[in-house]
């Protein structure tokens, strides 16, 4: 059946590129051993700029090795569908978005310009009601509320601080650490100050051994917004902080070298090591047992952006969600890093936290549509990823889900953060926003 193609170029890869200028010419690309990511996204810029040039063979060339680089972007399978229609290629079109499908996603294909002149393939609605049937909640019958906070604060992780009944919340916009009891009620514990003196507080690490919390700061711009251009923004930190007084012992700061960082999610590791992922530069950051420097131990260039991080079974290595490529295993000794193998049918780009029980391993992606819980099974050694197991989705309380932990065999984690509360220059965009929610999931 012949479908339509009359698209015009400039609505055809609808959507935004990230880290285009991080693109390179061929001799500099072929002069240079390039990652996965760096690969994926100059291929992805000379892919959009040859389309935009009426290129598209050379587009659909370039999208596909591309593709070869980070499996199942989300947004670079909707490109090659989009490509395909427009080059008056249905049946690659169906083959990208039944992969889109495949991963669990949803997205609204009569909206969209391009994938919409599909309508009158054969197996369109076949298609469409697998996308639809992405939409159904999954775990409303086992998710529930914690507790939540009220306010414009962001929300962004939390610990358990089993020798006081408490739990501690890092805020982004309020610049704080607030104290949770079990019955809801939120008191001060790391008070500021003034205001710009430090900046949004992240990822969180307890040691109730030492009596310490470390907590990663930096100046988001919800931090900073609205204090002025000539205000001197706090620099990203690794915090220091007493756990029973909540008072401020120590400020770390990142390692010189870098115009711009954005120290992120905090573990620490059996051996007492602290790890700190910087999602800016792409390195992952370490604090030796009673050290007071921070030391890199993945230089920037093989992740795109690290996110979450959880300490192997073994306490050899780390499993790193980079938000741009997946998984990786990052020896704790060494820094060498590899893409963890997945399942061929899931994508793992837009997770966020990770956290671990010991058996499985627990993320939360909000980078994709729709938002999710997921559970993964790996190997004996933690080298690879058996099965991807959604634990919960599409649910009103699943809102930029951020980070969380296992305790008492529940899942306990921010699930409605805030973030989506926030524009990109840290402008709220919502009057009054919804509070802050953190929720249970029991495991089994």
């Amino acid at each position: 059946m012949r479908i339509a193609t009359v698209i015009t170029l400039a609505g055809l890869l609808a959507l935004p590129v990230a880290g285009a200028a991080a693109a390179q010419d061929p001799a500099t690309a072929a002069a240079s051993a390039e990652s996965d990511v760096a690969a994926f996204r100059r291929l992805r810029a000379e892919g959009v700029a040859a389309a935009n040039a009426d290129d598209l063979a050379g587009a659909t060339r370039l999208l596909a090795e591309a593709d070869t680089r980070i499996p199942n972007h989300p947004g670079l399978m909707l490109m090659r569908a989009r490509l395909a229609v427009g080059a008056g290629q249905p049946e690659e079109a169906m083959t990208q978005l039944n992969r889109y499908a495949g991963a669990g996603l949803a997205m609204n294909l009569a909206a969209d310009p391009a994938l919409s002149a599909l309508t009158g393939h054969p197996d369109f609605d076949a298609l469409a009601a697998v996308i639809e049937a992405n939409r159904a909640p999954v775990g409303a019958d086992r998710l529930s509320e914690v507790a939540r906070l009220d306010g414009s604060v962001i929300v962004e992780s939390l610990v358990r601080d089993e020798a006081r009944g408490r739990w501690l919340v890092s805020q982004v916009r309020g610049r704080t650490i607030v104290a949770l009891a079990d019955d809801g009620t939120a008191a001060d514990f790391l008070v500021p100050g003034a205001a710009p003196e430090i900046g949004g507080v992240l990822g969180m690490a307890i040691d109730p051994e030492a009596g310490l919390l470390w907590a990663a700061t930096s100046p988001l711009p919800p931090a900073v917004y609205g204090l002025g251009a000539d205000a001197v923004l706090p620099p990203p930190e690794l915090l220091k902080i007493d756990l029973a007084t909540g008072a401020l012992l120590a400020r770390l700061a990142a390692p010189s070298g870098a115009l711009e960082r954005g120290l992120g999610d905090v573990v620490r590791a059996p051996d007492g090591t602290i790890h700190v992922a910087d999602s800016v530069t792409g390195e992952l950051l370490m604090l030796r047992p009673g050290g007071s420097v921070l030391e890199v131990l993945l230089p920037a260039g093989t992740l795109g952006s690290p996110q979450g991080m959880a300490v192997t079974p073994d306490g050899t290595a780390l499993i790193v969600a980079d938000y741009s490529s997946g998984l990786w295993r990052v020896d704790r000794a060494t820094g060498a890093a590899t893409r963890l193998p997945q399942p061929a049918i899931d994508s793992l780009i837009g997770v966020d936290g990770l956290t671990t029980d010991g058996r499985f391993l627990y993320g939360f992606q909000n980078g994709v549509a729709p938002q999710r819980v997921l559970k993964f099974a790996l190997d004996a050694g933690w080298t690879s990823i058996l099965t991807v197991e959604v634990m919960a989705a599409n649910l009103p309380m699943i809102d930029e889900p951020t980070t969380g932990l296992v305790r008492n065999g529940e899942l306990v984690f921010v699930s409605r953060s805030q973030w989506s509360d926030f524009g990109g220059d840290g402008a709220q965009t919502t009057a009054a926003p919804a509070p802050a929610v953190i929720a249970r999931l029991p495991l089994d």
